[in-house]
């Protein structure tokens, strides 16, 4: 029996040990298995003996797509393909049809970045690559099914609990925001209904130049007593987070996802983490390839961290 070596596949995905967990987890995965099993039928038939190890191919399959869309989808060709070549036992043969697999799951995803991500792997290929895919595809025509990013991401960390977190925090945040407007519209009828009845006073008027102002307070050493302007009573608005990505600005998530983080920031690093995680899945923060001392310093430098870089790195990693 031939042993292969792969690499951990971390906080990304776990494996499954065998085809009934695989499918019992991503109930798709029956029709990729027995493309699989017809690719392997076809080739052996074509006096090509090659085992393909079924359970290996597709949770690094799995593990790709997982790490595609937990991450930057960065349109390095080579990054994904030596991932691959990695999760394979160093394999080029089971690389490829790794890849082939992988493919074939994005063609059936739906999302923009699905299609960019399946382009970019499926770019400047072989000709023994676009075969092979061809291949695989014809042994898929019962395959229709479609899927989101997220069923790929069952294995992030606390990622659906997350989630329903997120969209409570935006409804109260909605309601919030409703009953903020309700009571400045009131307070602003109290106070026009107070000006309508008051009696205006008109003091006279007396010439400051010749008049001795024994009331005006003295000004303190070295201070003019020149007017100052008048303050601007209203905040300036408050300039985007850096971290934010033109994703999250667009759809009109920005408020909501800074709101998150500021809460999670609040509480431990832990949850400050898993907020930072959740929100790099779903494309709103880009921060996957900053250091620790970099994000760190960035989100205290917003939100006031009450725990130490070293507490935060731990949780990171």
């Amino acid at each position: 029996m031939q042993i292969y070596t792969r690499i951990e596949h971390g906080d990304y995905y776990r494996d499954r040990r065998s085809e009934d967990e695989l499918c019992r987890d991503f109930p798709a995965d029956e029709f990729f298995i027995r493309g699989l099993y017809a690719m392997q039928n076809h080739l052996w038939s074509n006096g090509r003996n090659i085992d393909i190890p079924i359970v290996q191919v597709m949770n690094a399959a799995h593990y790709m797509a997982a790490y595609m869309f937990a991450t930057t989808c960065s349109g390095d060709q080579t990054e994904y393909d030596t991932l691959a070549y990695m999760s394979s036992g160093h394999d080029k043969q089971l690389m490829l049809i790794t890849m082939v697999v992988l493919a074939a799951m994005l063609r059936r995803t739906d999302g923009f970045r699905a299609q960019n991500c399946r382009n970019m792997i499926l770019e400047n290929r072989s000709a023994d690559f676009e075969e092979g895919l061809t291949l695989y595809e014809r042994f898929l025509r019962s395959a229709e099914k479609r899927f989101a990013e997220e069923d790929f991401l069952t294995d992030i960390p606390a990622v659906i609990e997350q989630m329903k977190e997120k969209d409570a925090l935006i409804n109260r945040q909605a309601q919030q925001i409703q009953q903020l407007q309700y009571t400045v519209t009131t307070m602003e009828k109290q106070q026009n209904n107070q000006y309508n009845n008051c009696v205006i006073y008109q003091a006279p008027v007396y010439n400051t130049s010749t008049t001795n102002n024994y009331y005006a307070p003295a000004a303190a050493p070295g201070q003019s007593q020149e007017p100052r302007p008048p303050q601007d009573e209203k905040e300036q608005p408050q300039t985007r987070f850096a971290l934010l990505t033109d994703l999250c600005v667009q759809e009109g998530k920005a408020q909501a996802v800074e709101a998150e983080l500021r809460s999670a920031a609040s509480g431990s690093a832990a949850k400050l983490v898993a907020a930072i995680r959740t929100n790099e899945a779903l494309g709103y923060l880009d921060t996957k390839n900053m250091s620790s001392q970099a994000l760190y310093d960035a989100l205290n430098d917003r939100f006031g961290l009450r725990y130490s870089v070293r507490n935060f790195t731990k949780y990171r990693h």
